[in-house]
């Protein structure tokens, strides 16, 4: 029996020894980024923003995870009545799906996302133009006025990306993101485009 239990705990400890080398391969669960870039409608504006990647399978594949952008120092653009002061923009979950696999330097993906904005809309009015009052088809002059408000909505976001890693724990990533606003507000667009450049860190 003496002899017995030094030869079960050498057994003991070479079957564990690959899964702790396996485990050492992939020693993060989890990876950020931080990005500047560019909201493209209404008119064009500076954002900022980060995500979360929390890693579901061991490989990298999947991962998922929060993601926000904020949009600020926008250009007036044409739209009257949807110009923003500001816009934030919260992907509650954001699912990954890289496209080749999470061992490499380069790791192209594509992302699927949900969650709500909250936008800052100033006050907005058109110049005099004449108009024609119904029912006797009287000319007149007058405004088209838009108070300013603040709005949330429900959103939908979809893109494609790239990290590429310099080291093991830190890389540059790059990206492009279309949302799509489901709740029924005229002064938010149906639609715009999001292009992002930043770094990321941890695998």
């Amino acid at each position: 029996m003496k002899l017995l239990r030094p030869v079960l705990l050498a057994a003991l400890a070479v079957a564990l020894f690959p899964a702790a080398a396996s485990a050492d391969e992939h020693p993060t669960i989890a990876s950020d980024g931080l990005y500047i870039g560019a909201r493209l409608e209404p008119g064009g504006a500076l954002l900022v923003g980060y995500d979360l990647d929390i890693y579901l399978t061991g490989d990298r594949l999947v991962s998922l995870g929060p993601a926000v952008t904020f949009a600020f120092l926008g250009e007036d653009g044409a739209d009257l009545g949807r110009r923003q002061d500001w816009l934030l923009a919260v992907d509650f979950l954001r699912l990954k799906v890289s496209l080749i696999g999470g061992e490499g330097p380069f790791r192209p993906y594509l992302f699927l996302g949900g969650g709500m904005t909250y936008a800052s809309l100033p006050a907005q009015e058109t110049e005099p133009r004449e108009v024609i009052v119904l029912p006797d088809r009287t000319p007149a002059t007058a405004v088209i006025a838009h108070p300013q408000a603040e709005t949330f909505n429900a959103q939908i976001a979809a893109g494609a990306g790239a990290d590429l890693y310099l080291t093991d724990s830190f890389g540059l990533s790059l990206g492009v993101a279309a949302r799509v606003r489901l709740t029924d507000d005229e002064r938010m667009p149906l639609a715009w485009g999001e292009a992002f450049f930043g770094v990321r860190f941890g695998l």
